[in-house]
């Protein structure tokens, strides 16, 4: 966006300073609510990793392997 695009869309503002702050603050929103988005996304493939895993080795797993090994 450019300082003239933010001059029609907050035609009250007075200055250039206070569109660049505006600008700012927008564009500043806008990128958490990327992030959220991205880290939602993130957790619900990790998720869908972890139930994909269930059930892949016995409950006894841990032991079994233990024994296998020498003391």
């Amino acid at each position: 966006m450019t300082i003239d695009q933010a001059a029609s869309l907050w035609p009250d503002c007075s200055s250039r300073t206070e569109l660049l702050r505006l600008i700012i603050e927008e564009g500043s929103r806008a990128l958490l609510v990327k992030a959220e988005a991205v880290k939602t996304q993130r957790l619900e493939a990790l998720n869908s990793l972890q139930k994909l895993g269930t059930g892949m080795w016995p409950a006894d797993f841990d032991e079994q392997r233990k024994s296998e090994w020498d003391e």
